[in-house]
């Protein structure tokens, strides 16, 4: 979850998560809407597309133990290098050394040199050759470099090391982010007496695991409906990583129409599927 994510973001969401799925038992009878229905709110949805695809394995192969191998790990979706290692030494206290941003810029400024991460890797090794606790370790090098040791703002007069540090006190100028695609898009609420109509496999590049409210890139669809009579309802700006959406929402009601690519669903029961936050916003 906290991949992308901020901790405040996390934090909001992962107590229902769990109550919905406080194990990987729990998961047997339950399908991947059910999973995104959970997890709707906390976006980048392929991760909970691989938190259900690795739990199936897990409980297919694994006899619903979390295997404590990194060979096993990585063969599970979603798993790469750093997560993996974070999970043996964390999950298990195991000897590994995940090495993220934040961990990689601590040690390079320490020493006011560059190492890829092998480097680094044999740098935590030598450090930690007599101690056992590589959870604690790992813990209180992810807490250090991100709180003490920040990317723009370091705090060096609080720093522990700034006595021996090569770069304590330098100035960390702000790296400028890219500018965002703006981007117009139009939704429409299409509504047959109380049912409202989704659409499968849509043109919209994101969520492509969900139901969709139609919307102008599906030009063919939308091309076969009288909307004569629509309103616009709602005018909005939306952020999908480095895109930001312009949204107009347009209401109109029409005759119930037989597509396979159709779906009508019953407005009582939206809370019951799974709807990303994007859709969320334009159908309350």
């Amino acid at each position: 979850m906290l991949q992308q994510t901020t901790v405040k973001t996390v934090e909001n969401k992962l107590k229902s998560f769990l109550k919905d799925f406080p194990d990987f038992n729990s998961y047997k009878n339950k399908n991947l809407s059910d999973v995104l229905n959970s997890w709707s709110g906390l976006g980048y949805y392929k991760r909970a597309e691989n938190l259900y695809s690795s739990v199936k394995i897990i409980n297919k192969k694994y006899n619903g133990k979390l295997p404590s191998e990194i060979s096993k790990l990585l063969t599970l979706p979603g798993i790469g290098n750093y997560t993996a290692n974070s999970v043996l030494a964390i999950a298990f206290n195991k000897k590994a050394f995940p090495i993220d941003v934040n961990i990689r810029r601590l040690l390079t400024r320490l020493s006011g040199r560059t190492f890829n991460d092998k480097e680094l890797e044999k740098i935590l090794e030598l450090i930690l050759k007599n101690k056992k606790s590589y959870r604690n370790f790992t813990e209180s090098m992810m807490d250090f470099s991100s709180s003490i040791c920040k990317k723009n703002s370091p705090l060096c007069e609080s720093c522990t090391f700034k006595l021996f540090c090569g770069s304590a006190f330098q100035e960390f100028k702000a790296i400028r982010k890219s500018k965002p695609n703006i981007k117009k898009i139009d939704f429409f609420i299409l509504k047959n007496k109380k049912s409202i109509c989704f659409i499968q496999k849509p043109n919209f590049q994101f969520y492509q695991k969900f139901l969709h409210l139609p919307s102008n890139l599906d030009s063919i669809f939308i091309s076969g409906i009288n909307l004569k009579k629509k309103n616009k309802i709602k005018k909005f700006k939306y952020s999908i990583t480095n895109n930001r959406y312009e949204v107009q929402v347009f209401f109109a009601e029409i005759k119930k129409i037989k597509n396979k690519k159709i779906i009508w669903i019953d407005e009582s029961k939206l809370s019951k599927i799974a709807l990303p936050s994007l859709f969320k916003k334009i159908l309350i």
